[in-house]
């Protein structure tokens, strides 16, 4: 009886804490043991004093990224007209850079659609930058049935990348391709958005990938 009683509760402790694991690992963001000379990313839940009081509607992804040594992160986003598999489009577009580290280092990316008023405005929020932009109509962000979102990684995973590898952290458009005034179709255009990460020194080969240039970088599939 001593046996079965101890077994039971090594068993259930054990499940305690792989439920405080599970915990942490959706709340902050645990990364996966892999190999420190990858970029790493994590989902990690939103802290409630983050969400602002009395605003009518949030939708928010936050992420938790590790950069190995003397990676200089680079933040391009685009906001209006995107492709379906690549950077680029057209709209509102910006890149900021970071700075490299001689050391590991983190960075939490928040990315946050907040209705208040009536009006749906974008905000992100990372290590070193934050800006806010207006949500063009066409894009219907409240309706997030109608759309395709295709995220990095999802709670309780974690994913590893090249140092040279462009890391699409969120991209979120509409099932159908944006049209044009006579109600033609736009070529491989969505309205939506995306938000990519990747390292300053292939900025070139980026920028050229996502004018159509060349077919020199790819990112992995979701």
């Amino acid at each position: 009886m001593i046996g079965v009683a101890f077994t039971i509760h090594s068993t259930s402790h054990l499940s305690t804490l792989r439920q405080r694991h599970a915990d942490l690992r959706m709340n902050v963001g645990l990364f996966e043991q892999a190999d420190a000379s990858k970029v790493r990313v994590v989902r990690a839940k939103v802290p409630e004093e983050l969400l602002a009081p009395g605003i009518e509607d949030s939708i928010v992804w936050r992420f938790r990224i590790s950069f190995p040594a003397n990676y200089e992160p680079c933040y391009q986003s685009t906001l209006g007209l995107v492709k379906p598999g690549s950077p680029g489009g057209s709209g509102s577009s910006n890149t900021s850079f970071g700075f490299p580290n001689p050391e590991p280092s983190e960075s939490i990316v928040s990315l946050s659609f907040i209705k208040d008023k009536g009006e749906w405005i974008f905000s992100k929020n990372y290590t070193g930058g934050a800006s806010t932009h207006s949500v063009p109509p066409a894009f219907r962000i409240g309706s997030l049935e109608n759309l395709v979102i295709e995220q990095v990684v999802d709670y309780g995973d974690s994913r590893s990348f090249d140092v040279h590898e462009p890391i699409c952290l969120l991209r979120i458009r509409d099932k159908t391709l944006a049209t044009n005034r006579d109600g033609t179709p736009k070529k491989d255009l969505h309205n939506g958005f995306s938000f990519y990460v990747f390292n300053a020194q292939n900025e070139k080969a980026f920028t050229a990938w996502a004018e159509g240039k060349t077919a020199s970088m790819e990112e992995q599939k979701q």
